[in-house]
């Protein structure tokens, strides 16, 4: 009878261990998982606002001014990249067309690149290429003697129409990869869905806070503001709070959070 009882307790015991060690792993792993949560909604939004900043820039060099209107930030940004993709000569003073409005624009002649390589990632292709290298003579003018040089098919034509140039002494073709950076395979496209700021799974609605305000110099810089309260602290199974942080904010291309 006292084995019988000395066996239960220790078997209660052993649950009881059993069941600490289990609530101290949830205690340490939970708010692991709460925290990345909380680090990969953070940085979704400060993604979108540092787009949505930088889009704003660029409006403003095509326009001279800013806007709170995403649609049209978004629109004019892409169709000014578009034209010039489309026709290289599309610079300076133009007119573009958008939403049954006329917006007067300067476009500088690389606006399109720096639009891309500011927004797209990069994919670096590969062509295989092949190439003519020729064994020239060419005309010393200081020794009066002829120089041997080799050239590839590209600059070739430069050098044979050069008065020095003297005969063509062997040529063979090669074989070689050929790599170039491309942004417009992979190329982003601005959309509505960047207004919108994340804070976590089941709060996703609210958007970003738009304002223009004047700097010390009585100028004109855009802000963008997450706009989080403290009510969107959510609790998580009970007794763990799942915090967003703060509010955050870009104001005139400066990042409150590079402060930290």
């Amino acid at each position: 009878m006292y084995q019988k009882f000395k066996d239960k307790k220790i078997g209660i015991l052993d649950w009881a261990i059993f069941i600490s060690i289990l609530i101290m792993a949830l205690m340490i792993f939970i708010p692991q998982f709460i925290w990345q949560e909380e680090d990969g909604f953070k940085s979704i939004r400060r993604e979108r606002m540092d787009i949505i900043s930088k889009a704003e820039d660029f409006y403003f060099e095509l326009t001279g001014e800013y806007t709170l209107d995403t649609n049209e930030l978004f629109s004019l940004v892409e169709s000014a990249t578009d034209s010039l993709i489309a026709d290289s000569l599309f610079t300076g003073n133009q007119t573009i067309y958008l939403n049954n409005k006329i917006y007067n624009v300067n476009l500088d002649s690389d606006f399109h690149i720096i639009v891309d390589t500011t927004f797209s990632s990069i994919e670096v292709l590969k062509y295989e290429v092949t190439d003519t290298v020729y064994t020239i003579s060419m005309l010393n003018s200081e020794t009066n003697m002829l120089d041997t040089i080799l050239v590839n098919s590209r600059l070739f034509n430069r050098y044979k129409s050069d008065e020095k140039f003297n005969e063509i002494i062997a040529f063979e073709s090669i074989d070689r990869l050929e790599k170039q950076s491309n942004y417009l395979r992979r190329r982003f496209h601005l959309n509505d869905d960047l207004i919108y700021c994340p804070i976590s799974e089941s709060n996703k609605n609210k958007k970003f806070i738009l304002n223009i305000e004047k700097n010390k110099d009585n100028n004109s810089v855009f802000k963008i503001t997450s706009p989080i309260t403290k009510q969107d602290k959510e609790l998580r199974y009970g007794i763990f709070r799942y915090n967003p942080g703060s509010e955050e904010y870009i104001l005139g291309g400066v990042k409150s959070w590079a402060e930290k």
